[in-house]
């Protein structure tokens, strides 16, 4: 998002209401969840809508405009976690005295405050929506327990996922309940290169520009792709190919020295957090998208590079093969190895990067805030529906 937001929502669905988007994660924390709350904030905010978020994370009291009730406490040293019953209490009274036509919480793997806030509006008859940000795979005993001790399956709630991956792994917690997919929202039109720009240049002596955006932790496999784009290196020309790492975090030391070792600090290259302008002219520049997440959600990442015109190159496991095609704007590998025949393949056969770029021209379907907004707002309604039976 640019932070130039237009009108999107149909008339039909314009009686303002008051929201509070709810989740243990907020800026001036950086990351997927964090930044689409920001955003989806200031679309119902552009449409009339009054919106707070409620978070456990410190930082100012309003961001972009958005009013922000931050919870206190302390909170577990290292993740940032609220684990103190006075931060679950200050909760529970912010939403008793926001008067909230909805709650609308934000999950991710381990937020506590997400759940408490849904746990207490199904308690007390408040119109609740549920998005879940991230895959919950492996965690079926637990999500079964999690059901059985708190009744998230008979909640009146509406439950969304951010892709068919992150669904189907809800599904141990939310029983029979009907799930939602709705994706994650962006400005197609602000990413997408400009018309009658000129593409980088393809000359053969210039190396295949790769590109990955993500937080270095280890969830998101940076060492995978750091290891594939090494192993596709082998035997070729060191000028053949680059690749970009944007983003920071606890693992970029340890990525660095891997890096070093392997001989590719002329080939890899950290450029640290970067805003979006900036991430923006750097896809603009680059011929290739990479990821190696596994248990990637959907891919905010991936779709802003396949909106900027990217092919992109990633696991098959990964929700962003909700918005991709194989072999179409995309390549989608089924384990490490193959990703690294991939990223082999792209560098050396300028005819079939070519192709996979002429199709990534054609926009993502349904992504956009003109189709996202809306999918929200009648799940808000409906759980106003719901919460008056």
């Amino acid at each position: 998002m640019s932070g130039q937001v237009t009108s999107t929502i149909p008339p039909d669905h314009r009686r303002a209401m008051k929201i509070a988007l709810v989740g243990d994660w907020f800026l001036p924390r950086l990351g997927g969840i964090e930044l689409q709350t920001r955003d989806l904030a200031l679309e119902l905010m552009a449409e009339g809508h009054l919106v707070e978020v409620i978070t456990g994370v410190p930082g100012p009291d309003a961001v972009d405009g958005i009013k922000v009730i931050r919870l206190p406490g302390p909170r577990l040293i290292g993740a940032g976690i609220a684990v103190t019953p006075g931060v679950f209490k200050a909760l529970h009274g912010s939403i008793r005295a926001g008067g909230y036509d909805v709650i609308h919480a934000h999950f991710g793997i381990i937020t506590p405050i997400a759940h408490d806030a849904l746990r207490f509006a199904a308690a007390h008859r408040i119109p609740a929506v549920a998005t879940f940000h991230s895959v919950l795979r492996y965690y079926d005993l637990p999500l079964k327990l999690l059901d059985r001790t708190l009744g998230y399956s008979g909640w009146p709630v509406r439950y969304v996922g951010v892709s068919s991956v992150t669904a189907e792994a809800m599904r141990p917690l939310v029983g029979d309940h009907d799930i939602a997919v709705i994706p994650n929202g962006i400005d197609l039109a602000w990413w997408r290169r400009p018309a009658g720009a000129i593409r980088p240049d393809r000359a053969a002596t210039r190396p295949v520009a790769f590109v990955t955006v993500m937080r270095l932790e280890k969830r998101k496999r940076a060492r995978a792709l750091i290891a594939a784009f090494a192993d596709a290196m082998t035997g070729l020309a060191a000028g053949a190919a680059e690749l970009t790492v944007i983003g920071d975090g606890g693992e970029r030391p340890a990525l660095e020295r891997i890096v070093e070792r392997r001989g590719l600090s002329g080939q890899i290259r950290f450029l640290g957090s970067r805003g979006r302008p900036e991430i923006r002219d750097i896809l603009h520049r680059s011929d290739v998208f990479a990821l190696a997440s596994r248990l990637e959600a959907f891919g905010i990442a991936a779709l802003e590079a396949r909106a900027a015109g990217l092919p992109v190159v990633t696991l098959k496991a990964s929700g962003a093969r909700d918005f991709l095609r194989h072999d179409g704007d995309s390549l989608l590998a089924g384990d490490d190895a193959e990703l690294s025949r991939q990223i082999r393949s792209l560098i050396v056969d300028p005819a079939l990067r070519g192709r996979l770029a002429q199709g990534a021209e054609a926009s993502p379907e349904g992504v956009d805030w003109t189709s996202v907004g809306p999918r929200y707002l009648a799940e808000y309604r409906a759980a106003i529906r719901d919460a008056a039976v």
